[in-house]
């Protein structure tokens, strides 16, 4: 049995462990210049570290929306979308959704973590298989966990063991959901989501994709991976978020009216969640408008990834060659050369963060460098010239 006390030395020997291994984290107050520009640690740096894929945070229009709802109407919404917090915004803005993706309906969360949290425990119970893969994003992570489903992790992107496991599992269960990311969150690749369509049919399952990292970014109009791939869109169920390429804050699903009036009473980070300012809102709905007419932009992205992969590649530095997402790993030994590298990078005044368990696996360390639409090829090369 623990006393209080014990607690409180336990933890700080964890710590404390945490920080001999490379792995202790803290926040660091950082000042936002710009798309590309960060004021952090009493300097001002270039960074590649953003989720604002097209630098729509600091877009004029989405900007001027947010300041003129903010004079019209309260900061907070007050409650639950169920209760009074379905502003006028948050209706616009599902209708706004379902007709990017292409959908009857669409739900808004407080966050793409909440959406995907409440859409697979919604849905998935003790009679269901989850077959997940092995580098989804935490969400998908601990919704598999409290879903209480018989969940199996099939290695990354492998088509023949997640094959596998259907073919010797998928008649045990009711229903059998496969979960995975389409654009990964740390190594940038991209799902295997054409196989996994086929899948899905010949063993009537139902995919989850979570386009976090994929919409707005990928695809003509930015709709995906899910699009893009031509899937049938009746063995899917799609998640995204407003917090990376549309600039804002909040998560959703679409998919049609059976699913969406499901989570309305199903999903409890729905339910129990107060819902988003209308302002914000209001200024996602205007981002999206915006995001589906930048396909210049998604070009620019991809020419950016592709020349600094081959640079990184030509200079002996590990990456992922192939793939054109702006989310370009630099692969390193172990946490404390992470670390090392971006403090050098830092000191040349450029700050690329340094990737670590949890968040990846121990051989998987990282320096994540995140493009987005303001990055210059000189900017890539300054990048370059520092490593």
């Amino acid at each position: 049995m623990l006393t209080p006390k014990d607690l409180w030395r336990s933890l700080s020997e964890d710590l404390q462990d945490r920080e001999s291994k490379g792995l202790f984290r803290t926040p660091v107050e950082t000042h936002s210049l710009g798309p590309a520009s960060i004021f952090r640690g009493g300097r001002q740096l270039l960074h590649f570290a953003s989720n604002d894929y097209l630098g729509m945070a600091w877009h004029p229009q989405v900007r001027q929306e947010y300041q003129k709802m903010t004079g019209q109407t309260g900061v907070g919404s007050g409650a639950s979308p169920l209760i009074l917090g379905a502003s006028a915004p948050y209706f616009r803005l599902t209708k706004t959704l379902a007709q990017w993706h292409h959908c009857e309906s669409a739900v808004v969360f407080p966050s793409g973590y909440a959406a995907n949290l409440g859409t697979i425990t919604a849905l998935a119970g003790p009679a269901d298989l989850i077959l997940s893969d092995a580098l989804n994003h935490a969400c998908l992570i601990d919704a598999c966990r409290l879903s209480k489903a018989t969940v199996k992790v099939y290695p990354h992107r492998d088509i023949d063991a997640l094959a596998g496991f259907l073919a010797s599992s998928r008649r045990q269960f009711r229903m059998a959901f496969i979960l995975t990311d389409t654009v990964f969150s740390m190594d940038g690749d991209i799902a295997p989501i054409g196989q996994i369509d086929s899948l899905c049919k010949e063993y009537d399952a139902i995919g989850i994709a979570d386009e976090a990292h994929a919409s707005g970014v990928v695809g003509t109009c930015g709709t995906g991976v899910l699009d893009q791939a031509q899937v049938d869109r009746s063995l899917w169920i799609k998640t995204g978020t407003l917090s990376k390429a549309i600039g804002c804050v909040g998560g959703y699903v679409v998919g049609n009216n059976i699913l969406c009036q499901t989570l309305h009473h199903r999903a409890r980070s729905f339910i129990y969640s107060t819902a988003l300012p209308p302002a914000l809102l209001s200024a996602a709905c205007t981002s999206i408008e915006i995001v589906q007419k930048m396909d210049t932009q998604r070009q620019k992205l991809i020419e950016l990834s592709s020349y600094l992969r081959r640079q990184l590649l030509d200079a002996c530095y590990r990456t992922r060659r192939d793939d054109t997402t702006p989310i370009v790993p630099i692969y390193v030994q172990d946490p404390q050369e992470a670390i090392n590298l971006s403090a050098k990078l830092y000191e040349s005044g450029i700050y690329v963060p340094a990737i670590r368990p949890p968040t990846v696996p121990p051989e998987g360390c990282l320096l994540r460098v995140s493009l987005n639409a303001a990055h210059t090829i000189e900017d890539c090369q300054k990048l370059l010239a520092a490593l």
